[in-house]
């Protein structure tokens, strides 16, 4: 596994948009580890631990680091906001 660190600077708020694209052997996206506040411990602490970073970080867009994050936390969004739904309906 390789990981592979974006960084697409700090929103209007300031709040960081980093993270680790995590690629298998054959270089296919397979996650994506969102740094936050929590800097490198970020990888470390999650899953692939074990996988090999990078030593420097891509400078992206931040519409890249949009799509890396909706693609691995956005289909929990999705169900959330479906179950928010439905717990409305069933009160």
């Amino acid at each position: 596994m390789l990981a592979i660190k974006i960084n697409a600077g700090n929103d209007r708020n300031g709040n960081p948009r980093r993270g680790w694209i995590i690629c298998n052997e054959s270089g296919e996206f397979v996650d994506f580890v969102d740094e936050g506040y929590a800097g490198n411990g970020a990888l470390r602490t999650s899953s692939y631990s074990s996988a090999t970073p990078t030593t420097q970080e891509l400078e992206i867009a931040p519409s890249v680091y949009r799509e890396a994050y909706n693609h691995a936390y956005g289909a929990v969004e999705r169900q959330m906001k479906r179950e928010n739904k439905l717990h409305k309906r069933l009160r």
